[in-house]
C-alpha cells in the first residue's frame, strides 16, 4: 500500500432524497443535506480523516426506506468508503470496487437487533380452507416489530449508549426512551396470532399447542412482567429471568415532532470498546497489505462522544 500518498475527500449523494418517494419537501431535504454535511465534518475530526494519507475517502449518502408507522424525519446511512492505493507493475492503483467502509445510521430507531422475531410469509401452494394471506402477513408484521436488545447495555454518557461492547447509539437523553420493553403476555399474543393463521393446518396446530403449553407455565403476574430471552430449547425462546436479554420494540414517542423532518434526532454506528482488538486487527491488516487497515486506524482513533452535538435537542 502507498501509505504516504496524499488523499482526497468528497461527498456523494446516492439518491438520498430520490430513491424513495417519502414526500419530503425541498426545504426539508436542503436543510437535511446541510446537517449531513455537518455530520461528515464531525467524522473528519478523526486524525485519520483530518490528514488523509494513503486513501481517498468518500462519504456516500444512502436513503433508508421510509418508516411511516414508527418513523419520523429523513432516515439515511452515511457510508465512509476508504479507497486505498497500491503500486502494481510500476503503476499506482486505487481500490475502487467495494472498498472497505464504516457507516453511521441517521434517524433510524431499529438499526441494531438480535434476531428471534423474523417471521416470513411465503405464498402457500396448498393452504387450508379459510386461509387469509393478508391477515397472516399483518400478524407477521406485528410480530417482527419485536427484537432482542443487542447485548449488554452500557450508558457511557448522557445520550450515549453502547450495546454488546461495540454498537453505539447517540440520542437526546431528554426524550422518552428510543426502545421500550415488552411483556411476556404481549409477546405470546403476537406469536399466537401468527401461528393461528398459518396456512398449514398441521403446523398451526402443532405450534399453537407447544406455545400454549409454554405460556401456561407462567403465572398471571409473570405474564405481566417483561420478557427476556429464555431456554434456547423452548419454542418461543422467551423467559422471565431478568438477567437475560430483554425483548424490545421501538418507541415512536421518542421522536420530537415539533422539530422539522430535516433534524437529526438519533445516530447509531459500530465502534468496538476493545481497542487492543482493533490494534491487533490493524497490525494484521498492515502485514497483509489489506486496505481494511485504514478502517482499523479510523476506529482506533474514533471518539464516540464527538457526535453528541449533532443530535437535536
Amino acid at each position: 500500500m502507498l501509505l504516504s500518498k496524499p488523499g482526497t475527500f468528497k461527498i456523494v449523494d446516492w439518491g438520498v432524497y430520490t430513491h424513495y418517494d417519502c414526500g419530503f419537501t425541498k426545504t426539508e431535504t436542503t436543510e437535511n443535506y446541510r446537517k449531513l454535511t455537518g455530520l461528515t465534518e464531525v467524522v473528519r475530526r478523526n486524525p485519520v480523516m483530518s490528514t488523509l494519507r494513503g486513501i481517498d475517502c468518500q462519504a456516500v449518502l444512502y436513503i433508508n426506506s421510509c418508516e411511516p408507522k414508527d418513523g419520523y424525519g429523513i432516515p439515511c446511512k452515511v457510508s465512509f468508503e476508504f479507497s486505498s492505493w497500491s503500486e502494481e507493475n510500476g503503476k499506482e492503483q486505487k481500490w475502487e470496487i467495494e472498498p472497505p467502509s464504516w457507516g453511521i445510521y441517521v434517524n433510524s430507531l431499529k438499526t441494531f437487533s438480535s434476531g428471534g422475531f423474523n417471521f416470513t410469509c411465503n405464498i402457500p401452494t396448498d393452504p387450508r380452507g379459510g386461509f387469509n394471506m393478508e391477515q397472516w402477513e399483518k400478524a407477521a408484521e406485528k410480530a417482527n416489530e419485536l427484537f432482542f436488545m443487542p447485548g449488554l447495555k452500557e450508558n457511557l454518557a448522557a445520550g450515549v449508549d453502547r450495546y454488546n461492547g461495540e454498537n453505539i447509539v447517540s440520542y437526546n437523553p431528554d426524550r422518552p426512551p428510543y426502545w421500550k420493553p415488552v411483556t411476556i403476555r404481549e409477546v405470546f399474543n403476537l406469536l399466537f396470532q401468527y401461528w393461528e393463521l398459518d396456512p398449514n393446518q398441521q403446523s398451526s396446530d402443532m405450534m399453537m399447542k407447544a406455545l400454549k403449553d409454554e405460556y401456561e407455565r407462567f403465572s398471571e403476574t409473570e405474564r405481566n412482567g417483561y420478557a427476556f430471552n429464555g431456554d434456547p430449547g423452548s419454542i418461543s425462546g422467551i423467559g422471565k429471568d431478568d438477567t437475560g436479554i430483554p425483548v424490545m420494540r421501538v418507541n415512536p414517542d421518542y421522536w420530537d415532532k415539533r422539530l422539522p423532518k430535516s433534524a437529526i434526532q438519533i445516530l447509531s454506528f459500530y465502534c468496538p470498546a476493545d481497542k487492543e482488538l482493533i490494534k491487533s486487527e490493524r497490525e494484521e491488516r498492515l502485514t497483509n497489505q489489506d486496505g481494511s487497515y485504514h478502517v482499523s486506524r479510523f476506529l482506533e482513533e474514533l471518539n464516540i462522544l464527538d457526535f453528541q452535538g449533532i443530535v437535536a435537542r
